[in-house]
This record gives C-alpha cells, sequence and structure tokens, in this order.
C-alpha cells in the first residue's frame, strides 16, 4: 500500500514537471491563446464580490454583474473625463523635459569625471573608476533602450489588448453567471474518491488567487495615492504620472517599490538634492506602512508563503518570463504548495 502511494506521488509529481516544461517552452503561443482567459480570471476575482453584495438583495445573478460592468465602466469614464488630460499633459510635459533631465544628469557625470582625472589617485583606480561607470552607462543605456522597444511594441499592439479586454469581459460574465456549472465540469472529470480532496484544493486555489489579485490590486491603489499625495506636497514636478508609475510597481513583490521610486527621485534630483532626499523618505515611509500595516492586513497570511520563498519565487520568475514572471511567481508557487500540501496530507 506504502509503495502505491508512493508511486502516485512520483506520477504526480512527473506530470506536474512535464505540464510546466510544456508550458515553459510553449509559453509565447499559449500566453498569447489565452491572455483573454486570464484577463477574464482577474475581472471575475474583481467584479464577483460586488455582484454576490447585489444578489443578496434579491438582485439577479446576470443583471448583477452588468450593475457592476456599468459602475466599472462609469468609474473608468470619469477617470478619462476628469484625470487622464492633466495625465496626458503631465507626460507629454515629461517626454519634452526628458533631454533637458538627460543633458542635467551628463553635466553631473561629466563634473564626477574631471573631479576624478583632476584627483591624486593612481592611474590604476582612475582606470578602474571609468571601466565600472562605462560598464554601468551601457546596462542603463541597453535597459532603457529595450523598455522603449517593449512600449512601443505593446502600443502597436493596443487594438488587440482592446479587443482581448472585451472578449475577457464576456467571459468573465459567463465565469460568474455559470460558476456552479463550471464547477460541476470539473468535478465530473475527477474519480469519485478524490472529488473530495479536489474541493479542498480548489478551495484552496480560489483562496489564493482571491487574495492575491484583489489585495494586490487594492494594495496598489493605495499605494498610488499615497505616492503622489507625497509627491504633491513635495512638489515634486509630473506627480500624478510618477505616482501612478509607483501604484502600478506596487504589484511586482518585493522589488516593485524600488522600480516605482527611481523615476521620482530622478526627477526630483534635476530640482535639488533636498528635494531627491524627501523623496526616498516618502517612498521609504510608504513601503514601511505597506509592509506593516497594509499587506499584512490584506494580502499576507492568506497567501500562505514565507517570505523567502516568496523572495525566491519572484526572483526565479524574473529570470524566466521577465516583468510577468515577477507578478505571476508568487500566486503560482503559492498554488503548487497548497496542491502539494494536500496531497501529500492525504498519503500520509
Amino acid at each position: 500500500m506504502q509503495k502505491r502511494k508512493i508511486i502516485i506521488l512520483i506520477l504526480i509529481t512527473t506530470i506536474v514537471i512535464l505540464t510546466a516544461a510544456f508550458l515553459y517552452t510553449f509559453r509565447n503561443k499559449i500566453g498569447r491563446i489565452l491572455n483573454p482567459l486570464f484577463i477574464a480570471c482577474v475581472i471575475a476575482y474583481l467584479v464577483n464580490p460586488l455582484s454576490k453584495k447585489l444578489q443578496r438583495k434579491k438582485i439577479p445573478c446576470s443583471i448583477s454583474i452588468i450593475l457592476v460592468y456599468l459602475f466599472i465602466i462609469s468609474s473608468f469614464a470619469a477617470i478619462v473625463i476628469f484625470i487622464i488630460p492633466e495625465l496626458i499633459n503631465s507626460t507629454k510635459e515629461l517626454i519634452i523635459t526628458i533631454p533637458d533631465i538627460v543633458s542635467n544628469y551628463q553635466d553631473k557625470i561629466n563634473n564626477i569625471f574631471s573631479n576624478i582625472r583632476s584627483s591624486k589617485w593612481s592611474p590604476d583606480i582612475k582606470d578602474a573608476i571609468f571601466n565600472e561607470i562605462n560598464t554601468t552607462a551601457i546596462i542603463i543605456q541597453n535597459s532603457a533602450v529595450n523598455t522603449l522597444k517593449s512600449a512601443t511594441s505593446r502600443l502597436i499592439n493596443s487594438l488587440k489588448i482592446i479587443v482581448d479586454f472585451a472578449l475577457a469581459l464576456v467571459i468573465a460574465f459567463y465565469f460568474i453567471k455559470d460558476s456552479q456549472y463550471f464547477k460541476a465540469l470539473v468535478m465530473s472529470l475527477v474519480p469519485k474518491k478524490w472529488r473530495k480532496n479536489a474541493i479542498q484544493i480548489g478551495r484552496d486555489i480560489n483562496l489564493v488567487l482571491s487574495s492575491f489579485i484583489q489585495g494586490q490590486l487594492l494594495t496598489a491603489l493605495i499605494v498610488g495615492t499615497m505616492e503622489f499625495t507625497g509627491l504633491l506636497l513635495i512638489k515634486v514636478k509630473y506627480s500624478m504620472v510618477l505616482g501612478i508609475i509607483g501604484g502600478i510597481a506596487e504589484i511586482i513583490p518585493y522589488f516593485g517599490p524600488v522600480i516605482g521610486a527611481i523615476p521620482a527621485v530622478a526627477v526630483a534630483l534635476v530640482d535639488s538634492p533636498i528635494k531627491a532626499l524627501w523623496t526616498v523618505l516618502l517612498f521609504v515611509a510608504v513601503q514601511q506602512i505597506e509592509n506593516g500595516l497594509i499587506s499584512p492586513r490584506i494580502i499576507q497570511g492568506k497567501i500562505g508563503l514565507h517570505p523567502v520563498a516568496t523572495l525566491i519565487a519572484v526572483l526565479a520568475g524574473g529570470e524566466f518570463l521577465g516583468i510577468i514572471g515577477m507578478i505571476i511567481s508568487v500566486p503560482l508557487v503559492a498554488i503548487v504548495k497548497a496542491i502539494f500540501k494536500r496531497i501529500v496530507e492525504e498519503i500520509v
């Protein structure tokens, strides 16, 4: 009996590994096909709680979903009308002043070079410093070029994103409306003796996904708002754009706050070092609030991962799939952990 359980565990592990290898090998094609499905899952997890609240007030499921959609679309329209024009103006101004910002930093770097050349350091030390600076500059330049190319490519594909989002709205509608049908369909594919455990695993996965999706987006909204308000008070230019960048970057665990802080500090440093220092302190303070008050109440504890495991997952996801990998690695690892935990509990 024990031998049979070990064989089953090895078989399941092999299937998981082979599935992961297949998904990684064909990740680009699979991603393009499943993109509307992924967006639909996110929409469903965001819309479902509001829909259920309306259903408790005797509003039919289909109508409750449509009402939530109308609320979201109305909110988005309000953002477009009142916020987007200011955002566009700030973005245009930022783009126009980027050459001045680059020139400003170039002057600072040239001054550093001049000070090093006129110093009494040995030629070997000077050469080593210049080599390191040049290497760092090349890395930054390549990263900027790659980011620009990626942004341009995404802009070109914006029409496809709109189509995917429209399809996702329809798919999410049926995910929520016919949730019992989909649950029954999945259960019909599972042998009867495994259905109890399958239900428990499904609940664990649902908890992980709902906690992560809803929690990360809510956290990003709160953090972005705090950073925008703080930058506005410090009088950093383009505070709205920089606050939005900071909020979006917050979706990436651990490294997101640093990524979001870099543009704001760079813009503030052009005005004065003191303003840049205040900007650094602002982002540090917001991050402390996020770590100490926001995340523990919204996300941590529900995902079920130790901070070390989360950090390793983010590093691995970034290595294999870039920014997208850094975002999805944490829920994927949490889901795998939940599945293996149930399997091991059943075997042991």
